[in-house]
């Protein structure tokens, strides 16, 4: 049975002044009211975690949706997730944030959802597509025009700069997607991909000059 993470109260208050066994935990970027409430989690505190589920909620769906791209998807990943996280709270031991080593569960559980769905796809006579761009999450990576009178060329950009994304290597198109969103740290994404720093900057700088070269060159076309 998979549990519910609605807001609830629980037996006790957490507070950042609540003495808590905390054991290693507490070294790396949280802060307090995060601690307190990660060492309720782990204590056995359902409330507790709950209110994690809340404050990190938004970040963990747009995770999944860098990696997905389909808000249903997302969803079941995000809720998947955070079942996942519960059950492993009491390994977490601050060694990263708790963000950071939510989201890179999340990440991993968003791939494995990713490949088998290309597996699925592979085996399937016919693809199903949305109709609606913005389902695919790429809009918010060039603006958009207010006026009316530019809706038009607007939009052929959007289309442009989304098909230069999707040709992209997954590993380009992934670490783009994720610094584009603005939710999180390049060293957050470093831990959730498991590279190191710099090839996160290489990753990005890379797929932006690809992704400019590719809409120039689609520019170039009659």
């Amino acid at each position: 049975m998979v549990p519910s993470f609605a807001a609830s109260t629980g037996p006790f208050a957490v507070t950042p002044d609540t003495e808590l066994p905390v054991s290693e935990y507490g070294r790396v970027g949280d802060p307090p009211e995060v601690r307190a409430l990660v060492a309720a989690a782990q204590a056995g505190d359902r409330s507790a975690f709950d209110d994690l589920v809340t404050r990190y909620h938004r970040a963990v769906f747009r995770t999944a949706m860098a990696a997905l791209q389909r808000p249903e998807d997302a969803d079941n990943t995000t809720q998947d997730a955070f079942v996942l996280a519960w059950r492993k709270i009491s390994a977490f031991r601050g060694d990263s944030s708790f963000k950071t080593w939510l989201l890179t569960i999340v990440w991993r559980q968003a791939l494995d959802r990713r490949r088998a769905r290309a597996r699925w796809w592979q085996r399937s006579t016919t693809v199903s597509r949305s109709d609606d761009p913005s389902d695919d999450g790429l809009d918010r990576l060039v603006s958009h025009e207010a006026d009316p009178e530019r809706h038009a060329a607007a939009r052929h950009r959007v289309r442009q700069v989304r098909d230069a994304i999707t040709r992209l290597s997954p590993k380009l198109r992934d670490t783009l997607l994720l610094a584009s969103d603005g939710e999180y740290s390049y060293e957050e994404i470093a831990e959730m991909l498991g590279v190191p720093l710099g090839t996160v900057k290489w990753r990005v700088s890379e797929a932006r000059k690809l992704v400019q070269q590719r809409c120039e060159q689609s520019k170039e076309k009659p």
